[in-house]
């Protein structure tokens, strides 16, 4: 019998304990035992990962609850990994990359044979970044170490044998997998089983698994705005840190544009922060007065969109949650933005079919602007059923769980 073991890194630990909130609850009780694992020192060169990432050394502390059944186990080194999967018949759950520092960890599972799956059941849509050389280092890392290995290397050295694949691959991007058929190349190597992953299994998403588990009722009471950070570790990774003019101006023409749709439609706004973002950044945040009359909210972001009228984003997979619901959406961006945020903030829109504005200049008729809204919900089908829905009423969860018993016999 195999015991889970999902290996991710604790650096973001309360953010990952947050999305995968659905995915904990349901293992908890579907299986004795669930092991979640610090990769951070099970990687090439942790301290120059840590600096090329532009990572702090002090982690934040685990806010967030977890099941009883379920142990953080956190390795100072990969002996004390080795020794500890030595110990227990593992059965790795992926939640790592396939750039250059993880590597290490694959090299370790094929010496150890222990067997991986990945679940990747939150429908997101992935982009290329725009690189502006600011710090060498973290070009390097993102060209280099990321790019050039996710890319070429490491698929190169699976298809050679050097590493282990991923056995199953729960995912619920159909649209992908049917392009992926489709081209020659990519087709073949998906035929033979010589991509990332020996199998690729389609189930429904965590957005579609929690309307149908949903115990919240469905209103229209607010106003939800999902930010994006505009000087977040993935931004200052990619192009420096933005001028604090710059930040301030941005906010300003949210703060008046939040506030407009506020009287204009009589709700309060509440402003929904990525679980990503430390919560010493969120009080500074709060301190700040970048979003000054408007409440702000961290893991709850789910709860806030069941709970919307309208719901405004620049940039993030949450909006999947609105689709679903076939809620009024607003995609936003700023002159303040960067290119890659500006670019990001064209996927969603153009994925999903909804309105996208720039928030300095736009002005509307009320009347036209609730018309134009409530004409873009009936777009959201393709989407749905492209990266969400495949199986209705059926949730996604308990097909990963059912094939997971069935294959491994974990315990």
């Amino acid at each position: 019998m195999k015991s889970l073991a999902f290996l991710t890194s604790f650096y973001n630990l309360n953010a990952t304990l947050s999305i995968r909130k659905n995915f904990l609850k349901h293992f908890s009780k579907n299986f004795k035992k669930i092991y979640i694992i610090d990769t951070d020192q099970l990687i090439f060169f942790p301290k120059f990962a840590r600096i090329s990432y532009g990572e702090k050394k002090k982690i934040e502390k685990t806010n967030q609850k977890i099941p009883s059944n379920v142990d953080l186990i956190k390795p100072r080194n990969t002996k004390e990994f080795m020794e500890f999967a030595k110990k227990n018949k593992l059965l790795v759950i992926n939640n790592f990359t396939k750039s250059f520092f993880p590597l290490k960890i694959f090299f370790l599972l094929k010496k150890l044979k222990i067997p991986q799956i990945r679940i990747d059941n939150l429908g997101a849509i992935g982009m290329n970044a725009h690189i502006k050389i600011i710090n060498p280092i973290r070009l390097l890392n993102y060209h280099l170490f990321q790019n050039l290995f996710k890319k070429i290397i490491t698929p190169l050295l699976m298809l050679l044998g050097l590493i282990p694949r991923i056995d199953i691959h729960f995912h619920s991007k159909k649209k992908e997998l049917t392009q992926a058929k489709k081209s020659f190349f990519r087709g073949f190597l998906l035929k033979h089983r010589l991509l990332f992953a020996k199998e690729y299994k389609i189930v429904n998403s965590k957005s579609y698994d929690s309307l149908l588990e949903n115990k919240t009722k469905i209103e229209k009471n607010y106003i939800v705005h999902l930010d994006a950070e505009m000087n977040g570790r993935h931004e200052i990774e990619t192009r420096g840190r933005l001028k604090t003019e710059d930040v301030k101006a941005h906010y300003y023409h949210l703060r008046v544009f939040l506030n407009k749709l506020s009287k204009d439609f009589n709700k309060p706004v509440v402003v929904c922060v990525h679980p990503n973002i430390k919560r010493r950044d969120v009080n500074q945040l709060r301190k700040s007065g970048l979003l000054k009359g408007f409440k702000i909210a961290q893991h709850q972001t789910t709860y806030y969109i069941y709970k919307s009228f309208i719901v405004t984003s620049f940039d993030t997979s949450a909006v999947s949650d609105a689709a679903i619901l076939k809620k009024n959406m607003i995609g936003l961006w700023s002159k303040y933005m960067d290119i890659n945020q500006i670019k990001h903030s064209e996927l969603f829109p153009k994925a999903i079919g909804y309105l996208r504005i720039n928030l300095e200049n736009f002005k509307y008729d009320k009347k036209e602007l609730n018309k134009t809204l409530k004409k873009n919900t009936s777009k959201y089908n393709n989407y749905i059923n492209n990266y969400h829905c495949h199986k209705k009423n059926t949730l996604g969860i308990n097909e990963v769980i059912l094939t997971i018993k069935k294959r491994y016999k974990c315990k």
